[in-house]
């Protein structure tokens, strides 16, 4: 710590020495409960901001306790103090329970435990000098009411001076704040030996929670131990501001232990209370500490006479007049814009970071990036199929977080998330039926609540209760299928399940707590009970398996849960988590423990959740593999942890929906975005990032300062498809668009192309370390490592093991028009209310598809071209091999081939989707919306195609045995560089918008400890 110049006391300073005497203090507690998460924002607002990184500080409990004190003889024992005599004063402070922790590798290690008054309010002026000033208590002056010594125990008030409601005409005067009132005076008062046994009662409480913070048994000794020390460390935030009240000239955490002299009494109150907490705008008691406004419960109320003496406080850590670090990020996706979003989401975040984004080309997203074609109805563009699924927690949180910034008008389109996504719960499968396809329809319930707004870490028992669930209710749903082929071939004599299968039914109902309580032993009599489901299931329903189509997809279902239950507990995930089984791909996991071939392992269900990640090495279909534990793991959220819509569908393009509100949240909270700048390669130096090579890809025009990429489409801002040439450099942008250059592609010309008219090559950026940048934050896609991070990968070798194994697959996508209705194309398969479906496990060259009709009314279309139907498809995309990036024509010819391969769907396929305008070998082009009214396949140029084959654009997969080299965003081997995007370990482990909001949380944590939790991080 700094070596400070003595304090000059002046004559009448109220300031006294330590240690400072609190004897005949007459203490009221009362446990009452908050909000953990708002108790979390307070410390990191407050405690953490100073700490900044150098300690990390967690609120330990949702329970506030709140203390009403009266001190009859206050005293300082410092001599020149102690002769000029003593005080007394009434003090209320709502205690937050706060520890000092570590954490490392996932694991939370607790330091020590303090109690931080998040408020003290007094009624003697003397009090709040004294205090306020030498250890830190946050002291405002009060009206109170409490019992005089002797008195019982009933009432408790305070009012405060300020603000109610915060207005240019509201005067300042004294309001209401909190009231304890005794409700029941039933029971008498329990006499304790002193303060720790009321401690002890209070960690009975604690341990009752289930949203206490995440520490295991070990640390919730530890914690136990650290509290019932013979001294009770209160935490301070110490400060002082400079004379204009912006800056501090003096910040600092502070701990000074209160030690218990004598204890006189202590009870435990039997009277029950009630606390009523006033809406009062000084004092938002419901934003920092969570509590409710009106009346609510307490628990534990205590009461305690003692003697007790402040010491000698103790700074812990000090702020450091330093200037703000600069932070590069790098990329424009999902993982870089929640870093950014979550960086700037602390109080006074400029006072630490000056963060500049640095994107390629001219819009953000990555490979969620969508665009506006001006040229044709300012249609929507994308990269592929995007929808949301309701157990994406993280990302969801993040939406509710960027539109209730924004605060659009309620008029405006696209006003709140519930208005950018809506839920759909209709999927349909495609099963491969002898020559011919078959389609299965799931209407799935919606749940109650909201995503972003639940805990997505499923339990392993609530999946094991899940699941025996579903497996009694197809089974009963199985025996119904038998019992109606008796009844229409009665020669057979069949009867259903019969009374063998009912043992089956009930001992599924014990399964759950089986699994939880019973040794070994008899979890294998168990497993044998599950295998011999397995095997006479089949026995007795393989007649009907080829011609009943719900018989068999009852069997396919049961078979799936119960193979998944069987492996799950014979290969440890019960115990150790879905990791441990993803040495094996998943589908040999199926076949290991059980699934029958024939129906099960290839079936449609297993094949839509292979397609729906791309799961296939090099883009080829008959190369399958994704790890065990991870598919498993994804299905069971999936199915299992969704809120509200079983999956969500965005209402405009997910750049207009998603990375709009992200990029003017972050531009009104400053920002700054660097535009059509391309990174080539960063460039290590000791322990760091030293260097970082761009491209300068365009000069702005003249006099623009910086590039605005958002264009307004029916009063919603959204992103071209092509750059906004009018703010580039006249020259550039006329040789831009005569070129027709792609400036977002790996292979394009565009260096050579500006070299060979202006005489000299593109401009060139180097960043350097300490002077442009601090820390570099890596949004991009893990496809971009061999390309821009050769130098790194040399030096650290677990960033190139994750480069090496963290494998990758382009995908293909197209959009087709019409101007015929869904039902108009012969599409009959209709969810409730007339919902259209999602398509899965389709067949190649695209398997996947869903009409997005909810886009066109944010589409602009001419008079007479309006399309009564937008259809998207999507696959992966076949390319064992990648050229450089010299091959110029690459992109094209890759292009070439997904439009050839649309084409072929149309004609070959699209009859079994819409027998309206299509037959086993033709097409009827004319369905499509061309505003050149082209004949014939020439009307299919007026649709959009794209390949995905750029290194930022193509899928991450998870291969058999990649998990264990994904990195976590602090582990590149550089102290500088910290990963973001949905490739690093963030306990989905797979590709999604989910992970890749998850990896930039990671980011955010790890440069600034904030968010302190990212849910779904471990398997519980």
């Amino acid at each position: 710590m700094a070596e400070y110049p003595a304090y000059i006391y002046t004559s009448g300073s109220p300031l006294q020495h330590t240690p400072m005497h609190l004897n005949a203090s007459d203490m009221y507690g009362f446990f009452i409960k908050g909000d953990l998460e708002k108790l979390q924002e307070t410390v990191d607002a407050t405690l953490n901001r100073v700490a900044a990184n150098r300690m990390t500080f967690r609120a330990l409990s949702p329970y506030i306790m709140l203390t009403f004190t009266r001190v009859e003889h206050a005293q300082s024992s410092f001599p020149a103090d102690y002769n000029k005599g003593w005080g007394k004063e009434c003090d209320i402070i709502p205690w937050i329970l706060v520890g000092q922790v570590e954490e490392n590798d996932g694991n939370t290690k607790l330091h020590r435990v303090f109690l931080y008054p998040s408020y003290t309010w007094v009624d003697v002026p003397m009090a709040i000098s004294i205090g306020r000033e030498i250890f830190g208590y946050p002291k405002n002056i009060c009206q109170l009411s409490m019992p005089e010594p002797g008195d019982d125990p009933l009432a408790f008030k305070i009012s405060c001076e300020g603000w109610e409601p915060y207005s240019p005409e509201t005067q300042l005067d004294v309001h209401p704040l909190i009231e304890i009132a005794a409700t029941d005076t039933g029971k008498t008062h329990q006499p304790v030996s002193g303060f720790f046994d009321v401690i002890r009662e209070g960690l009975k409480i604690l341990r009752s929670e289930p949203d206490l913070f995440a520490l295991d048994e070990a640390g919730l000794q530890d914690f136990e131990s650290l509290l019932l020390r013979p001294r009770i460390d209160q935490l301070f935030l110490k400060q002082f501001p400079d004379a204009s009240g912006v800056k501090a000239v003096y910040q600092a955490v502070v701990v000074a232990p209160a030690v218990i002299d004598k204890v006189y009494e202590a009870e435990l109150l039997g009277y029950t209370y009630a606390c009523t907490v006033h809406k009062f705008d000084t004092f938002r008691l419901d934003e920092t500490l969570g509590l409710e406004l009106g009346t609510q419960p307490v628990l534990l109320p205590f009461h305690i006479k003692m003697d007790f003496t402040v010491t000698e406080g103790e700074e812990l850590l000090e702020a450091a007049a330093t200037s703000p670090q600069k932070i590069a990020i790098l990329g424009g996706g999902p993982g870089a814009m929640t870093a950014a979003f979550y960086l700037t989401d602390q109080p006074n975040w400029q006072d630490r970071y000056d963060i500049t984004v640095y994107q390629m080309g001219w819009r953000l997203g990555g490979k969620c990036a969508s665009g506006r074609n001006a040229r044709l109805g300012q249609r929507i563009e994308e990269h592929g199929l995007h929808m949301w699924f309701g157990f994406y927690d993280n990302g969801f949180a993040l939406m509710k977080k960027a539109y209730g910034a924004l605060n659009r008008p309620a008029s405006a389109p696209l006003a709140t998330w519930q208005d950018a996504f809506k839920p759909q719960n209709y999927i349909v499968l495609t099963e491969s039926i002898g020559e011919g396809y078959k389609f299965w329809p799931i209407q799935i319930p919606e749940k109650p609540g909201d995503p972003g707004e639940h805990n997505e870490e499923i339990t392993f028992e609530k999946v094991v209760t899940t699941l025996t669930a579903w497996i009694r209710q197809w089974l009963k749903g199985l025996d119904q299928c038998i019992s109606d082929a008796a009844k229409a071939e009665p020669e057979k004599d069949a009867k259903g399940l019969g009374p063998f299968w009912e043992g089956f039914l009930g001992l599924l109902k014990h399964v759950p707590e089986a699994f939880h309580f019973l040794e070994k032993p008899n979890h294998e009599s168990l497993l044998g009970a599950l295998r011999t489901i397995q095997d006479s299931l089949l026995q007795r329903v393989e007649h009907l398996l080829d011609s009943d189509d719900e018989a068999r997809r009852f069997f396919i279902s049961i078979d799936l849960a119960v193979t998944s239950l069987i492996g799950m507990q014979a290969d440890g995930v019960l115990l150790n988590g879905f990791d441990v089984i993803n040495d094996i791909e998943f589908r040999d996991w199926l076949r290991k423990h059980g699934a029958n071939q024939d129906y099960t392992i290839d079936s449609a269900p297993v094949r839509g959740f292979y397609d729906l990640v791309f799961a296939y090495l090099d883009g080829d279909t008959s190369r399958p593999n994704i790890e065990a534990g991870t598919m498993l793991r994804g299905i069971l959220r999936i199915a299992i942890g969704y809120h509200g819509g079983f999956i969500w569908k965005m209402q405009a393009g997910m750049g207009d929906t998603v990375f709009t509100p992200l990029y003017q949240v972050l531009k009104q909270r400053g920002v700054n975005f660097q535009f059509f700048h391309k990174v080539e390669t960063l460039i290590p130096d000791g322990d760091g990032v030293g260097e970082i090579v761009m491209t300068q890809q365009v000069a702005l025009a003249d006099g623009m300062t910086e590039y605005n990429p958002l264009i307004d489409v029916a009063d919603l801002a959204c992103w071209p498809s092509y750059p906004n040439y009018g703010q580039i450099d006249t020259d550039q942008a006329r040789l831009l668009q005569a070129n027709d250059v792609n400036l977002e592609s790996h292979w394009s010309d565009w260096a050579q192309i500006y070299e060979a008219h202006f005489g000299r090559p593109l401009p060139v950026k180097q960043l350097k370390r300490g002077v442009d940048f601090d820390q570099v934050v890596f949004g991009l896609s893990i496809g971009s490592l061999p390309q821009v991070c050769q130098k790194l990968l040399e030096k650290s070798p677990p960033l190139k093991a994750t480069s090496d194994n963290v494998k990758t697959t382009a995908t293909r996508a197209y959009q087709v028009w019409l101007n015929k209705s869904l039902r108009e194309l012969g599409w009959a398969a209709f969810g409730s209310e007339a919902e259209d479906p999602v398509l899965s496990s389709f067949s190649e060259p695209f398997d996947t598809s869903t009409p997005m009709n909810q886009l066109l009314i944010r589409e602009v279309w001419p008079a007479g071209h309006a399309p009564q139907n937008v259809s998207y498809f999507c696959s992966p995309m076949r390319m064992p091999d990648v050229p450089p990036h010299t091959e110029t024509d690459f992109l094209a010819r890759c292009t070439g081939t997904v439009k050839l391969g649309a084409l072929g769907q149309l004609r070959q396929q699209a009859f079994n989707l819409w027998p309206a305008v299509a037959t086993e070998d033709s097409f009827d082009w004319q369905a499509l919306i061309d505003p050149d009214n082209n004949s014939g396949e020439a009307r299919f140029d007026a649709q959009y195609w794209r390949a995905n084959v750029n290194p930022s654009d193509r899928y991450v997969l998870s291969v058999v045995g990649s998990t264990q080299h994904r990195l976590a965003s602090d582990a590149s081997g550089f102290s500088n560089l910290y990963l973001a995007g949905d490739w690093l370990k963030t306990g989905l482990n797979a590709g999604c918008v989910e992970a890749a909001v998850m990896g930039g949380m990671q980011a955010s944590r790890a440069i600034s400890g904030y968010p302190c939790a990212i849910k779904g991080e471990t398997d519980r």
